[in-house]
């Protein structure tokens, strides 16, 4: 008895050793991580400064047509909004992005699904999914002007048609990339195909979706603005084209630094929490 008693407990001491230095570490790390969270956020806000600073130096060296100063484009944008228009404009552009985005993951999402898990429907799309990812974005806002005319539906569907093969594209993927022997295993289960769907597809599908939804979007900010710039429907890229006309390069950079500020905080406010929430609840269920 007493030779078991002296095996085993050495045998538990070892495994305790090991063990402290990494319980040990694990506080110190996240100190770490702490002090060094201010760090990322400071290099983001020196970037802008230089930024801005040698835009500054720069635009002392041209006349204001061709490279406007920061203080002509704030005067720019507190002129616009005292007027309103810059209100009404960014809102007319964001509905044409949110109605067209919307469409895209109503629609691409299950229609994504389908063409990765059935060689039918992939044969089915394969020729309308090359036309659109090759077709120009000239011919589709010709095309929209033809058939619908100058409107707002002619914006939203240049714009789905434009930017809908890159989140299909990704859901694709996301498909084909779930172990088959998972869905066989659930089958086996007698698990239904909606059950399949929800615990299975969905999860597995979930980072693609997340990357191709922001591909789509950037894309669908580009081809929205182009679609207004060309037809002339209400929104941020008419205002360009007005400004571009008038010689206005001040209001041009206003309204372009508008978009890119927008842009910023859809990712970081919208697109980055809902990440983190659909990244949490799919570990979760794992």
């Amino acid at each position: 008895m007493s030779t078991m008693t002296s095996t085993i407990e050495p045998a538990a001491g070892a495994a305790a050793v090991p063990g402290a230095p990494a319980a040990a570490a694990r506080p110190a790390a996240a100190a770490s991580a702490r002090r060094g969270g201010w760090k990322r956020p400071a290099r983001v806000i020196l970037s802008v400064i230089v930024i801005f600073a040698g835009w500054a130096i720069a635009s002392t060296q041209f006349p204001s047509y061709i490279l406007p100063s920061p203080l002509d484009v704030w005067d720019q944008f507190l002129s616009a909004v005292g007027r309103g228009v810059w209100v009404e404009e960014i809102l007319a552009t964001v509905q044409h992005l949110l109605a067209a985005f919307g469409l895209v993951i109503v629609i691409g999402l299950p229609l994504g699904i389908l063409i990765g898990r059935s060689k039918i429907a992939e044969d089915l799309a394969r020729v309308p999914m090359i036309f659109l990812q090759t077709v120009p974005t000239i011919v589709l806002i010709a095309l929209a002007l033809v058939i619908m005319g100058v409107s707002d539906t002619a914006v939203i569907g240049v714009t789905v048609a434009g930017s809908i093969s890159y989140f299909l594209i990704n859901v694709i993927q996301g498909t084909r990339s779930i172990d088959p022997d998972l869905t066989e295993m659930s089958r086996a289960y007698q698990a239904s195909e909606g059950s399949i769907m929800r615990s299975v597809v969905l999860p597995s599908v979930v980072p693609y979706l997340l990357a191709g939804a922001r591909i789509t979007l950037g894309v669908a900010w580009q081809i929205t603005l182009f679609s207004e710039y060309l037809m002339g429907t209400a929104g941020v890229g008419f205002q360009v084209n007005t400004s571009i006309k008038l010689l206005d390069t001040a209001a041009v950079f206003m309204w372009g630094l508008s978009i890119v500020a927008l842009t910023l905080l859809v990712e970081y406010g919208i697109f980055r929490p809902v990440e983190r929430l659909l990244t949490r609840h799919v570990k979760g269920r794992s």
